[in-house]
């Protein structure tokens, strides 16, 4: 043990980025956005059934509902009632939400507009023998009156912690809300509705709501004075229902919705008196928005669309921020501790809809060119600077050093860390995004690792002689497991940093290659081995625990699995030394690549050495330490003489 701490005080360099922050200061780690679905129509609506199945449903404003299983991107139909509306207008399929308890009752919810303009919500059942296929049997709930005008039709709705069905229509359309609809408790325009689906037929009434019973107004009412609350949702953490109403022309707001509340319009526009009456503008008589933007003609702003309050499990997105966009700039949007913060600017795109996955994860949904993509953390294997690049590094056991090159700066890092002939595990164990220089001592059982936010060693026994180390987030919290594959029986051994719990199971066989990677897409690593003798990839999902076998390889191939095609997917990928090809089959579409990149003797290091979010080709040749590397997009890269033969280069430990 004293000779560990030696080698640990030992440190020649070691490189830490500090980033000081006032008070109440929100702290953004940098993002992606990853396509995940294309080739959509006109999608208009992301979500899940809360069923447990890791499910997608994407909704297609001409009509149509699709799923998209775990692990895959390609989506099916599930319920088609496009001869039940059109999309004149902002009219079609607007929106769905799925039964708190659908798993056991199979019942959901479609909001949309009658080919009359007329807004309904209708019930429809899951197949029993079919899971992903819906009946199309309609049980019409709730018709509004909405002809007049294509416009303000609102668009969401969802069940609150309170189990009822929550829906916001908007004001009826046109503009300044001529009739005064969305104050006129008379009618259900321009307000936030509240009814209870759990009775024999129909809907009932909330005894709770503002209006129930004797009380004067529509009984359906739960909030009153919205003008286009298009996209809202519930924080799943607290229960708050978070509306973003599109303003006239001048502000966009942000609303807390509580029962009875009235938020103002068409009396004010955010914060603004309109003058429009019919009453005077007394702040006082109204609940002001949490927050406003301008959409007026001196900005590019048109439309708020609403998202969600992250609560994801990934820490994706800093916990209990909301995240929302304009829909003419295609600006994805943070708000947090009374900050309002950039995310993304993308100008090619019309952003519609946000949606939210069963883990909480957040995807962004474009209108005009048929994607969905979600927000993943911006990160790369083996980067120890956190700019996203893969960095040039290996260990040398001999004189137990690291030796890396930073990406970001040229220059040159050495850390003196380890035992001899210890096996090396980095990954980020700390979940700050830069990889933690990390090993395993097989002749203690012993695994340790340097965190780079605060440079605190972290130890842990787990494993014994043999063990190969496979790190990673096999618990989707953003801070890499120890993880041991036990190669004399097959069993994966897994300490758990979410929960410090353990985990062990048997999968692979006495031959098998253990491999690291997400292969279904749901920001957990996978259980997967190659097996050499016969060529086949095993895997097991963690997303839905499905068993995936595949053939590809041959005896002598190298694993060296990757996302290249930047689907959120590791890709099947091996380095075939006697001819130096590698052979990549692309989960984004199924298709295969052949390449010639390497020679015998070479070592496969596939990492993202530009930054653009997909995985480059790579090898790394121990007779002349250099690294030859086809960058995705830039180019061709080689660096000569950095390592030398008895070397490790430690992007071959840290898959991505």
């Amino acid at each position: 043990m004293s000779r560990k701490l030696f080698f640990i005080a030992a440190s020649i360099f070691f490189a830490l980025s500090l980033e000081i922050f006032g008070a109440g200061t929100t702290v953004l780690r940098a993002t992606r956005l990853q396509t995940r679905f294309a080739g959509l129509a006109a999608p208009i609506f992301l979500t899940h059934a809360g069923d447990g199945s890791k499910r997608i449903f994407i909704v297609e404003r001409a009509g149509i509902i699709k799923v998209v299983q775990p692990g895959s991107n390609v989506p099916t139909e599930f319920l088609n009632i496009t001869g039940l509306t059109n999309i004149t207008g902002e009219r079609g399929l607007l929106g769905l939400a799925f039964h708190p308890q659908y798993e056991t009752n199979r019942r959901f919810f479609v909001y949309y507009t009658l080919t009359d303009g007329d807004l309904r919500i209708s019930e429809f059942e899951a197949s029993q023998a079919n899971p992903n296929v819906a009946l199309t049997t309609e049980k019409p709930l709730l018709t509004i009156e909405h002809s007049a005008n294509n416009n303000h039709n609102g668009g969401t709705i969802g069940f609150g912690p309170d189990g009822y069905l929550y829906a916001a229509p908007g004001d009826g359309g046109s503009g300044n809300d001529p009739p005064n609809n969305a104050q006129n408790i008379n009618v259900l325009l321009g307000k936030v509705l509240r009814i209870d689906v759990n009775v024999p037929s129909g809907y009932a009434i909330p005894p709770t709501n503002p209006f129930a019973g004797a009380t004067p107004g529509a009984d359906e009412i739960y909030a009153v004075g919205m003008r286009n609350p298009f996209r809202w949702s519930f924080d799943r953490e607290n229960g708050q229902l978070w509306a973003a109403d599109v303003g006239q022309g001048s502000w966009e707001e942000v609303d807390i919705i509580t029962n009875g509340g009235n938020y103002g319009w068409r009396i004010f526009e955010g914060n603004t008196c309109t003058n429009l009456g019919p009453d005077p503008c007394t702040p006082a008589n109204y609940v002001a928005p949490v927050f406003v933007y301008s959409s007026q003609n001196t900005t590019s702003r048109c439309s708020i669309t609403g998202g969600y309050v992250y609560r994801g499990t990934q820490g994706t997105l800093p916990d209990g921020s909301y995240i929302y966009g304009d829909y003419c700039t295609g600006e994805i949007l943070l708000w947090h501790g009374g900050q309002q913060l950039p995310l993304h600017d993308i100008t090619d795109f019309n952003l519609v809809s946000f949606g939210e996955d069963e883990d909480g994860e957040l995807y962004v949904v474009h209108a005009g060119n048929g994607i969905i993509q979600k927000i993943v953390p911006a990160k790369a294997n083996t980067d120890f600077d956190g700019d996203f690049r893969t960095d040039l590094s290996v260990y040398r056991g001999n004189d137990i050093t690291w030796y890396i090159i930073n990406s970001n700066s040229g220059t040159v890092r050495s850390q003196v860390l380890g035992f001899p002939n210890a096996p090396i595990a980095p990954e980020d164990y700390d979940g700050d995004r830069r990889t933690d220089l990390g090993h395993f001592n097989p002749g203690t059982g012993i695994s340790f690792y340097i965190r780079s936010s605060d440079s605190t060693l972290r130890t842990a026994n787990w494993g014994q002689l043999g063990d190969v180390p496979m790190p990673g987030d096999y618990d989707s919290d953003g801070l890499a497991d120890f993880m041991m594959y036990r190669p004399s029986n097959g069993t994966w051994y897994l300490l758990r940093s979410s929960d410090g719990g353990i985990t062990n199971a048997q999968w692979g066989e006495v031959g098998d290659l253990p491999i690291s990677g997400d292969f279904d897409g749901d920001g957990k690593y996978d259980l997967s081995v190659w097996r050499p003798s016969n060529g086949n990839w095993y895997t097991v999902f963690s997303s839905n625990n499905a068993i995936q076998v595949n053939q590809y390889g041959e005896p002598n191939d190298l694993p060296a699995t990757g996302d290249f095609d930047n689907d959120g997917r590791n890709d099947l990928a091996l380095f075939r030394p006697s001819t130096g090809q590698w052979f990549q089959k692309l989960s984004s579409n199924n298709s295969f690549a052949v390449t010639g990149w390497g020679e015998s003797g070479d070592v496969p290091i596939v990492g993202d050495y530009d930054a653009d979010g997909r995985d480059d080709i790579a090898v790394w040749r121990p007779s002349t330490g250099t690294w030859f590397i086809i960058r995705s997009t830039g180019g061709i890269l080689q660096v000569a003489g950095w390592g030398i033969p008895g070397d490790v280069p430690a992007p071959s430990r840290d898959a991505p």
